[in-house]
């Protein structure tokens, strides 16, 4: 069974403190093979031991954005498409979810998160703040152009232009920014993810950007670190 340690806590706090929220969620990405096996059953068992719910949340509604990035779909192809993958993601791994309590351990999919008045609220505060904030705008084309370079890097070809894509995945950051806002304002303020934060979201931690949703003040991210 592969190993789960923390890897870094943003922003900084101590264990205890950490510990004494209780509930957390972790993200899975759909593209990200780490969500796969016995890692992801070393996430969830770690998740079992150091809270008392875990909120699964399956991403798949989410990387229709990515589908129309990489695959060339219209946004109604792509949805549809993501929705798929997401029913495969559920189907594969059902057995290993059927070992948990699922009341300690609960699962949700992408699209029951965009349906709330904080996710709305919050959504519409990102989206003025993109458009009139030129910090924050090139905070989150920053990721943006990173998630682009990184498929390239691995020699993946995009179905859409340069500008494009990076228009898309800025959409995508801003529904996920938006998101953990309204988690956080729900109470589930502690996110578990195996790899570093984005940096948008790792500067509204720090205060950087006033105004922005009341969310993002109080979330904690947990990098995990996967040892085999």
């Amino acid at each position: 069974m592969p190993r789960v340690k923390i890897a870094k806590i943003l922003p900084r706090i101590s264990l205890a403190e950490l510990f004494s929220r209780k509930k957390c969620y972790l993200g899975i990405s759909m593209d990200n093979p780490i969500f796969e096996g016995e890692a992801l059953k070393a996430m969830l068992l770690w998740a079992e031991q150091n809270f008392e719910q875990t909120l699964v949340i399956v991403g798949d509604y989410l990387c229709r954005f990515n589908e129309r990035i990489m695959a060339g779909c219209n946004e109604k192809e792509a949805g549809e498409l993501s929705i798929e993958i997401g029913d495969l993601f559920f189907s594969k791994t059902k057995g290993l979810f059927a070992e948990f309590d699922a009341e300690k351990i609960r699962l949700s999919r992408w699209r029951e998160h965009l349906r709330g008045e904080e996710f709305q609220r919050a959504k519409k505060i990102l989206d003025e703040f993109f458009k009139t904030n030129e910090e924050f705008r090139a905070a989150v084309e920053y990721d943006a152009v990173s998630f682009v370079k990184r498929q390239k890097k691995h020699e993946r070809d995009l179905a859409v232009g340069k500008e494009e894509a990076i228009r898309l995945s800025s959409q995508y950051i801003l529904e996920e920014t938006a998101v953990f806002s309204s988690l956080a304002e729900r109470g589930w303020t502690v996110e578990l993810y195996p790899g570093p934060e984005l940096r948008v979201l790792a500067e509204a931690a720090k205060g950087r950007y006033p105004g922005l949703p009341k969310g993002l003040a109080d979330r904690i991210n947990v990098e995990l670190k996967i040892s085999p």
